[in-house]
């Protein structure tokens, strides 16, 4: 009776699946069309020449998701049936955006994504990934650790002139601060569930986690990496919080995050510069103040409906395929579009809760939860900050802004998720 009921289990979450994924394609097929068509609707004649090569981006996304479906069908049967069809419709959502914005970063992009989904589809095939990751959290943060430093020496900037985050060679580059995210999740969430059912004394229990974390942020703040540097810090609170339950940590951390933001303004001029820009940008409009100005003007032009994909003029607002692609969304779609992102990446983050309550042990359940929380947290932070809600901190949105490090992380916090389901 119990392997009847598993199978009509599994056959439901497989049917669910498949029509979740389906609804995907169909939104981006729509939207890649509209895509196509709009440089005959902006002249009113379709004696003009088309948008065709971001067709190629749709197919690797297609053909990815299909396959990676199939290889969770066959090892990972009884996963959850949400978290493929969310996270395939915003990395394909992203891509079409960045395509839009510049086909070349469209086209790295989209060899990005192909990486995406192999690693995905391979990382379904290995059953004791997450013990392997867990005997071995040490060794993963160490490495995660001396890649952040190795910035401080061989540090370099994808597009020239700008901060040195990046290791790179013959083309290709990584951004260590990404990796480390996932790498401490793993250790916390490793080292809280060992040492939580024997110890009883907070401040023996967070000390060595401390330490570490502060190397981190130590590392970040030195590379003037301030977004990452206070992400790191949310999800270290959060986590914390979700193993012990205890409130003051909540009112430390807040407290210390608002102690240095009036520390650092006072003293470094990143940080003076950027609080200026969140809390009055209109002073500054042809200096820090300008990047936010033109992303509230674009929302504003974006309005209800939007002006249309590929109708709008969201190269005006600077790195807008980075940093600035939910105002490039919003403009184009509208609050309408704002609305459906949000929507997605709320879906995405309770279904992560959810694992995190049903997973079999603490370990697990804590990864699960930090992963949570690193994917609502950081997308909450960079959104708020183009709405000017917040201060800009200038980290990605996962799985939908430009960026191989940025992608492949979402993917493998994707992969870790379903292998918790």
């Amino acid at each position: 009776m119990n392997t009847l009921f598993k199978s009509s289990s599994f056959l439901d979450n497989a049917i669910k699946e498949s029509r979740l994924l389906n609804l995907a394609a169909a939104f981006l097929f729509l939207y890649a069309l509209i895509l196509t068509l709009a440089p005959a609707v902006r002249v009113h004649t379709l004696q003009t020449a088309l948008n065709w090569r971001h067709w190629m981006g749709f197919a690797v996304w297609a053909a990815g998701a299909w396959w990676v479906r199939r290889a969770l069908q066959t090892y990972l049967g009884d996963h959850d049936p949400y978290l493929l069809p969310l996270g395939a419709l915003l990395s394909g959502w992203g891509l079409l955006t960045v395509w839009r914005l510049d086909a070349s970063l469209g086209l790295r992009q989209m060899l990005w994504l192909g990486f995406g989904w192999l690693l995905l589809g391979m990382g379904v095939r290995w059953p004791n990934l997450l013990l392997w990751l867990r005997r071995y959290k040490y060794v993963w943060l160490a490495l995660g650790l001396l890649l952040v430093a190795l910035t401080l020496v061989f540090g370099t900037y994808p597009a020239g002139e700008g901060p040195g985050l990046w290791l790179g060679c013959c083309g290709f580059y990584l951004q260590p601060a990404e990796p480390l995210k996932i790498l401490l999740l793993i250790y916390l969430a490793a080292y809280l569930a060992e040492r939580l059912p024997f110890s009883f004394d907070l401040t023996s229990l967070i000390a060595p986690t401390l330490v570490v974390v502060g190397i981190a942020v130590a590392l970040l703040v030195i590379q003037r990496d301030l977004g990452t540097a206070s992400l790191l810090l949310i999800l270290y609170t959060l986590v914390l919080y979700l193993a012990t339950g205890k409130r003051r940590i909540l009112l430390f951390t807040l407290t210390g995050l608002i102690l240095a933001a009036w520390v650092g303004g006072a003293v470094f001029s990143l940080i003076h510069r950027r609080l200026l820009a969140w809390w009055d940008p209109w002073s500054q409009a042809e200096g820090v103040g300008y990047q936010i100005i033109q992303s509230l003007i674009a929302v504003a032009e974006g309005g209800l409906l939007g002006t249309g994909p590929g109708l709008g003029s969201p190269g005006f607002v600077p790195v807008a395929h980075s940093d600035f692609i939910a105002v490039a969304i919003t403009e184009e779609t509208g609050l309408l579009g704002l609305v459906g992102l949000l929507g997605l990446i709320g879906l995405l983050v309770t279904r992560s809760f959810i694992v995190a309550v049903r997973a079999p042990n603490l370990y697990r359940r804590l990864l699960a939860a930090g992963l949570g929380v690193y994917l609502g947290g950081q997308s909450a932070l960079i959104i708020g900050g183009n709405l000017r809600l917040f201060p800009l901190t200038g980290v990605t949105l996962p799985f939908v802004s430009y960026g191989g490090s940025s992608l492949i992380v979402s993917f493998v916090a994707l992969l870790f998720l379903l292998q918790i389901s």
